[in-house]
């Protein structure tokens, strides 16, 4: 069998299937009401039970999520199904690797897109703009210069960092 590894990736690009293995990792096992009710109180998502499942069922096809029917029950029973995490060392592994290797990019597009706007919102304004607008766009531009998203801007978003300085400075 081939491994996607571009398909496991995308099992965690689901905020809601990112809290179920926070939960589990913290919790060990739980069921599926369990789950539900913890995501709605932890997070606030209300999920209806054939939703989650369907969450649970992209976790177990990746490897991560393992289920075990009626495993307290002296009869197999559906109702009484647990879930699992697969190697919680790995799973613990990938979170912290995926909020490495990605959210911090992600971090620093989103922080450029808004020092963007602000920035071209007042060159188009000219000398007219607020205390509240000058220092929001210096607070910007430091998080830009800051090393957690710098490291991350492209040449031309770095330039475009640096010529925003120079018009704050000449305001």
């Amino acid at each position: 069998m081939e491994v996607d590894p571009w398909k496991m990736l995308r099992v965690f690009d689901n905020k809601v299937r990112v809290a179920v293995v926070r939960l589990l990792l913290q919790f060990e096992w739980r069921s599926l009401s369990e789950i539900a009710q913890k995501l709605d109180s932890d997070y606030g998502y209300k999920m209806s039970l054939p939703g989650l499942l369907k969450h649970m069922r992209e976790l177990e096809d990746a490897g991560i999520v393992r289920q075990e029917s009626g495993l307290f029950a002296k009869v197999s029973d559906a109702r009484k199904t647990i879930y699992t995490l697969e190697g919680k060392k790995r799973v613990e592994t990938m979170l912290q690797q995926l909020e490495e290797n990605v959210a911090n990019p992600l971090m620093a597009g989103l922080v450029f897109r808004e020092t963007a706007d602000l920035a071209r919102r007042i060159q188009g304004m000219g000398a007219i703009i607020t205390r509240e607008e000058r220092r929001h766009l210096s607070s910007l531009l430091e998080s830009c210069e800051s090393e957690k998203v710098f490291n991350y801007l492209t040449d031309d978003e770095k330039k475009k960092v640096q010529l925003w300085k120079m018009m704050m400075s000449l305001m």
